[in-house]
């Protein structure tokens, strides 16, 4: 089945977050707490669309209705995560079975520099995947990098997966239907939240 792509120009604003299956507990005696980390983390997004009329309108509508709210999922090209659009290379995966937070890849051109917040996504359709950097990386002389990043990875990636690093993606479910706001002169508004689709 293929999975829809989210269509970026009606999108006006989004709110992202990571977040944590962390539970702290308070002791009632002494103030202090204890913090168990469960190690779930996924993204969550809040989408704001922006104004439509006519075709727009009803193909956006369309859109969210096909999807029957958390039953469907569906890709979106995060805008805010393109700010490496123009790194050179085309890296991917060198070895396999690796897990946690730090991924060996290869294909860096000269002068390529990941940076610290910078966004990747592996895989395709449904196992589609977003990860940030939190540090910056510095290619080798062979084009080789490894790189530290959040969340930690799902699944072990095959050898030679690429890393899309023009326009990461990740894969969404909504939390529940989208309704449709319609006023007197016709305009569409549309507001819907979203987490990763695991």
């Amino acid at each position: 089945m293929t999975i829809p792509v989210l269509p970026l120009t009606l999108v006006s604003s989004l709110t992202r977050t990571l977040e944590a299956a962390v539970a702290p507990v308070p002791s009632a005696f002494t103030g202090t707490s204890q913090v168990q980390d469960w190690g779930g983390r996924w993204w969550r997004y809040e989408i704001e669309m922006g104004i439509t009329r006519g075709r727009d309108a009803r193909i956006l509508s369309a859109f969210l209705a096909a999807l029957s709210g958390a039953a469907g999922r569906f890709l979106l090209a995060d805008p805010s995560a393109r700010a490496q659009a123009s790194l050179p290379g085309a890296p991917y995966v060198i070895g396999g079975a690796q897990t946690g937070t730090a991924l060996a890849t290869s294909g860096w051109d000269a002068g390529a520099a990941p940076q610290n917040g910078d966004f990747f996504s592996l895989g395709a359709s449904a196992a589609t995947r977003l990860y940030q950097l939190t540090a910056d990386v510095t290619p080798d002389a062979f084009g080789e990098a490894t790189l530290s990043f959040v969340p930690a990875l799902r699944s072990a990636p095959l050898e030679g997966a690429p890393l899309n690093i023009t326009a990461p993606q990740v894969c969404l479910r909504l939390n529940n239907s989208v309704p449709t706001r319609i006023t007197r002169a016709d305009t569409h508004r549309f507001t819907l939240t979203a987490r990763e689709a695991l």
